[in-house]
């Protein structure tokens, strides 16, 4: 059976002298793994396909629930994250966040958009990497079923003070240090995340946020998820905030 679908390179690698294995990333099949052939030959025609983030229409064979891509239509390469190491690592950490948050065979077009926005805005705008990042694991939380809830400011009235903890149970802000699971929270942290979510903020309040931010956002992932995220722990200490 033929499949086509748009998808995204997520993970590529090297199996036998001139294949390659992918992981892909489907906003109607989730993740899936492709076999690709040949691609490491001088001048293989599909050696674009097989390269990181990269955004095309895959042709797929299927049998006995397994793929093989047997052609692709390039819509974009993101070339330009190859030319800058901070961007790069942004890249990598979102899609090294879908591949800990996507199932296969589900349906994820909200995420897919988001992904394909951060790589957009990463690869082809001067806009901050970090925010990106921040931005997109907002999406990603939220649309594999662990959002962030940012709605404290409203429940307290605008007054939050200095002192916040964030709940990993439930994923909400609180001033009140009753949280099991729960950690010390910086206010920087909470109006970066509402910054970057599109909602009101405090631009007193920003200073050194970002950083904080994924790294809380990284102990959430981890939390929910139990996978590593190595390399969104790579971008955090390569960023200068």
């Amino acid at each position: 059976m033929e499949v086509k679908t748009d998808a995204i390179v997520l993970k590529s690698i090297d199996y036998k002298d001139n294949d390659k294995i992918l992981t892909l990333f489907s906003p109607e099949l989730g993740k899936i793994t492709a076999g690709i052939k040949g691609v490491k030959k001088p001048k293989a025609k599909l050696a674009f396909s097989a390269q990181p983030f990269c955004f095309a229409e895959y042709i797929l064979a299927e049998k006995g629930g397994r793929y093989t891509v047997t052609g692709a239509y390039l819509h974009e390469s993101f070339f330009a994250l190859r030319t800058d190491i901070l961007r790069f690592y942004a890249a990598c950490a979102a899609a090294e966040i879908c591949l800990g948050v996507l199932m296969e065979n589900e349906n994820y077009n909200g995420l897919f958009i988001g992904l394909i926005e951060c790589l957009k805005t990463l690869a082809l705008t001067d806009a901050d990497s970090a925010e990106a990042l921040v931005s997109f694991t907002l999406i990603a939380l939220r649309e594999s079923g662990y959002p962030i809830d940012l709605g404290f400011l409203e429940e307290c009235g605008g007054e939050i003070g200095d002192r916040l903890w964030f709940d990993f149970s439930d994923g909400r802000f609180t001033t009140f240090e009753r949280c099991v699971q729960g950690e010390r929270a910086s206010v920087c942290t909470y109006h970066t995340l509402r910054k970057c979510a599109g909602i009101s903020y405090d631009e007193d309040g920003l200073a050194g946020g970002k950083k904080r931010a994924l790294r809380l956002l990284k102990a959430f992932l981890v939390d929910k998820t139990e996978e590593k995220y190595e390399n969104l722990g790579e971008f955090i200490r390569l960023l200068d905030d």
